[in-house]
């Protein structure tokens, strides 16, 4: 037996107890109340896209008279993001920018396993800019949800904003007298200092303070304050405490308007999976019965390197988190056919160097360096198509190219890794064990053994 195949061999089985794990293993601790079974945690799941799970896709358009750089849309995407994230609670959310072919640029936002709940009050909430700022309305207060851009001497400039609040000072706590919700703030840097000053010489006056140039609190400034203070208005829990991560996160540097809202049924997504693991089932067997019918032996051996392809896929599927959509399952699908390539165009070679009679050990050797330059440039042929289709559709929104364009371009690669590594390493556990003696084991006729392809060299049959 070669040096290293039993290497080799240990490191597959290891490699594949790992991916079973990972795939089958109960995720009991990541249920509500679930424990590790057997003190083991596998923290591993599929994260499902919005067309299996159900859920909210909005697609955002800047209102018009802006023209925003690819950087404040950047900016604008990750502001978006995390005020999904820590306002809305949605696992796995998709956040993204797009450019059409026409120059539009816009960010969509897809929210799986979001139908509950008020959606539209949600997602109208992502679209707020956050531009909190704080102004001298003198002697007079403003009514809640009045416009105002300028303070009592007619000048526009804020006397605070946003930036100037310390993220960590702020919460949400319930007046003891009122029974209102407040807010309660510090501010930071020299905003601690500017504040107590302006507060110190206007006592008596009102201090307004608005969000997206509208007013939430209006309140005459009774003592000093030292750098800290609370906005109080007619807030519920709920307003409260969206508004305070919306005060956390920061200001968007765009305003948007929803161009485009739309909700796909959970209902329809668990039965394009049910039909999906049907079809792949369906894929995977026939796949493996071709190849066990035609190579015999080693199609067999294929098939439990394909087994191990599929048990590999799925498993950095959970572990790097690849969002599975149904498009992406597609690409899932297809690669398993794909996968078996390179272990045809080896075995084809190998049969042809077995009919020249050489032995096996050798023919392995050969017919793998020979199928190597096909297999090299199909695979990457492949996967540099998968990389412009993702592009493509990051680029331009064609969220459903991208999926598929994942999916596939992972499983040629860890196919590639199967058929090299994997076929390679099974092939050379039958060397020493005499099967090319065997030549229909192999798909060969019976005269296809090393020495009676001698003794046709030599004329002797």
């Amino acid at each position: 037996m070669r040096r290293g195949t039993l290497t080799l061999l240990f490191l597959i089985i290891l490699l594949a107890a790992g991916a079973a794990y990972t795939v089958f293993w109960p995720n009991a601790a990541s249920q509500k109340g679930g424990k590790p079974l057997y003190g083991i945690n596998n923290p591993f799941t599929f994260h499902q896209g919005l067309d299996l799970q159900g859920g909210v896709r909005v697609l955002l358009n800047p209102k018009p008279g802006q023209n925003p750089s690819d950087n404040e849309m950047a900016t604008a995407r990750n502001l978006i993001e995390q005020r999904v994230n820590k306002g809305l609670g949605v696992n796995e959310p998709v956040v993204r920018t797009q450019t059409t072919l026409d120059g539009q640029k816009s960010i969509v936002v897809e929210l799986p396993g979001y139908n509950s709940g008020n959606q539209q009050a949600d997602v109208e909430s992502l679209l707020r800019t956050g531009k909190l700022e704080f102004w001298d309305t003198g002697s007079s207060p403003m009514q809640n949800d009045a416009p105002l851009t300028a303070n009592a001497d007619g000048s526009t400039k804020a006397l605070f904003n946003g930036n100037d609040l310390d993220p960590n000072s702020l919460n949400v706590q319930q007046d003891p007298q009122t029974s209102q919700y407040v807010i309660t703030f510090g501010m930071r840097g020299d905003a601690v200092g500017r504040l107590s000053s302006y507060t110190a010489k206007s006592i008596g006056k009102y201090m307004t303070i608005t969000l997206d140039n509208k007013v939430i609190s209006s309140a005459v400034i009774q003592s000093q304050l030292p750098g800290n203070g609370q906005i109080s208005g007619s807030f519920t829990l709920d307003q409260a405490n969206q508004l305070v991560q919306l005060l956390k996160i920061g200001a968007l540097p765009i305003s948007f308007d929803i161009a485009s809202e739309s909700t796909v049924g959970a209902t329809l997504g668990q039965d394009s999976i049910y039909k999906s693991l049907i079809a792949g089932a369906i894929g995977l067997g026939i796949v493996m019965l071709f190849m066990l019918l035609y190579y015999r032996l080693p199609g067999f051996l294929a098939d439990v390197a394909l087994i191990l392809y599929s048990l590999l896929t799925l498993a950095v599927f959970k572990m790097i988190g690849v969002t599975m959509s149904l498009a992406g399952i597609a690409g899932f699908v297809l690669s398993i056919g794909m996968a078996v390539d390179a272990n045809v165009l080896i075995f084809e070679r190998v049969k042809e160097e077995l009919r020249e009679g050489r032995l096996l050990a050798s023919a392995i050797d050969i017919g793998w360096k020979r199928a190597w330059p096909s297999i090299r440039d199909s695979n990457i042929s492949t996967m540099i198509t998968c990389a412009v289709l993702y592009i493509f559709g990051t680029n331009f929104g064609a969220t459903i190219i991208v999926g598929f364009a994942t999916t596939l371009f992972l499983g040629v690669v860890i196919s590639m890794f199967t058929a090299i590594t994997v076929t390679r390493t099974f092939l050379n556990l039958l060397v020493p064990t005499g099967v090319i003696n065997h030549p229909a084991l192999f798909g060969l006729p019976g005269n296809a053994t090393p020495k009676a392809a001698l003794a046709r060299r030599n004329g002797t049959v």
